[in-house]
Formats: structure tokens, C-alpha cells, sequence
């Protein structure tokens, strides 16, 4: 008998090698956008002489823009099974970022990025929701879109990353939520003299969203890092 020939290893369908350079090119794009955002902020902030903050949403804000909206691809993504995020997490989280930067940014930017002060130093509510805002979703973005880059393209994710990965949401998380509650109440005046019922919509967002809504998303990651876990050991 002829000897058996041996099965040639088959080659990776054309399929799935383009899901894998369109998620590694997403993912990197984000990263890079993320990264531009948040180091423009901070280099607004540097001494010795540190940009007004409302300069600085002007200058930040059309990349914001851009870099965000961009996040609703990722709805579409887990609709379609191109990766395996649940489609109700994610419309979730793109969904209150895309308030914040279209529905209260955008309209109200003048107003919650701080006219009313507290205290006497100065420093008033909207600059603190502004900026805990652009530093949790910066640096949280720049972990998590470098991570999936590293990930995706076959690179391998370093250990450290992988640590922050799933566990500086921990700190980054509450800040986030809390700076968004703030430029959200920071809005209300302004949404309701657009129209009540926004005012009426936002007050909704804030009662439903917070408790709830943060709720499932802060125990979903907290979930996301024991299956992690779980996988080294």
C-alpha cells in the first residue's frame, strides 16, 4: 500500500483574517484617539501655566467627539457576533457616554463645565465632573483598547496590563460615574428651559441609570475579572 499522505494543515479562512486586521485596526484606532484625548487634557492642566477649563473642553471636545461616537460601532459588533461582548452591556455603556458627550456636552458645555462655583477656591462642580470624566474614560479606554489590540492581533498581552485591565476599573469606575452624575445635574437647568420633558428625561437617567444601570455594569466587570482569574489558574 501507498504510504498515507500526511493532511496539510488548513489555511486560516480570508473570513476570519479580516475580522482579525478590522478588530486589531479598531481597537488600535481607539487606543490612539483615547490616548491623544487624554494627554491633551493633561497637558492643558501642566504648570506654569494651566489652560482655563473652559479652553479646555473647547479645544478637547471635537476629538472627544469623534473618539466616542466612534464607540457606536461597538453596539453593531456585538449584534452581529463579531466579538462576544453581551449587546445589552455594551448599548449600556456606549449608550451613557453618547448622552453625555451629544446630549449634555454638546448643548450645555458652557454650563457644566463650571459657571456656578462652590466654595472659595474656585474650583466649581462641572470642572470636576469635566475632568474626572475625561480622566476615567481616558485612562480606562487606553487599558482596555490596548489590551483588545494586543489581544486580537496575536501579540499577547503583557502581565501588567492584563492587571490593569481588570482591576483599575475598581477606582476608575466610580469616578467616571460620579463625574457624569455631576455634569447631568449640572444640566438640568439649562435642558429644562429647552424643554421639560428633557429636564424630565435626564432626572429618569439619573434615577434609573445610577442604581440600577451602574449597577449591572460594575458587576459585570466584576465578573469579566473572575473569569479571567479563573483562566490562570
Amino acid at each position: 500500500m501507498p504510504p498515507k499522505s500526511k493532511s496539510k494543515p488548513q489555511p486560516q479562512s480570508s473570513g476570519l483574517n479580516l475580522q482579525k486586521i478590522y478588530l486589531t485596526l479598531y481597537n488600535t484606532i481607539s487606543l490612539l484617539l483615547w490616548t491623544t484625548c487624554t494627554i491633551q487634557t493633561l497637558l492643558h492642566l501642566l504648570p506654569p501655566t494651566p489652560t482655563p477649563l473652559p479652553q479646555i473642553f473647547t479645544n478637547v471636545y471635537p476629538l472627544l467627539q469623534i473618539t466616542q461616537s466612534l464607540a457606536l460601532l461597538e453596539i453593531l459588533h456585538s449584534m452581529i457576533g463579531l466579538v462576544r461582548a453581551p449587546v445589552m452591556t455594551t448599548v449600556m455603556q456606549v449608550a451613557s457616554r453618547i448622552l453625555l458627550v451629544w446630549g449634555i456636552m454638546f448643548p450645555f458645555g458652557g454650563v457644566v463645565v463650571g459657571e456656578t462655583g462652590i466654595g472659595g477656591d474656585g474650583v466649581k462642580t462641572g470642572d470636576w465632573g469635566f475632568l474626572g470624566c475625561m480622566a476615567a474614560w481616558g485612562v480606562t479606554e487606553i487599558i482596555r483598547y490596548g489590551f483588545f489590540a494586543l489581544q486580537v492581533s496575536g501579540v499577547g498581552v503583557p502581565g501588567v496590563w492584563g492587571w490593569l485591565r481588570y482591576n483599575t476599573f475598581y477606582v476608575l469606575y466610580p469616578l467616571g460615574i460620579s463625574s457624569e452624575c455631576i455634569m447631568v445635574f449640572k444640566a438640568l437647568g439649562p435642558a429644562g428651559d429647552v424643554s421639560p420633558l428633557y429636564k424630565w428625561f435626564l432626572v429618569a437617567v439619573l434615577g434609573i441609570y445610577v442604581p440600577v444601570g451602574s449597577y449591572i455594569l460594575y458587576t459585570h466587570m466584576i465578573a469579566q475579572r473572575r473569569k479571567a482569574l479563573k483562566k490562570k489558574l
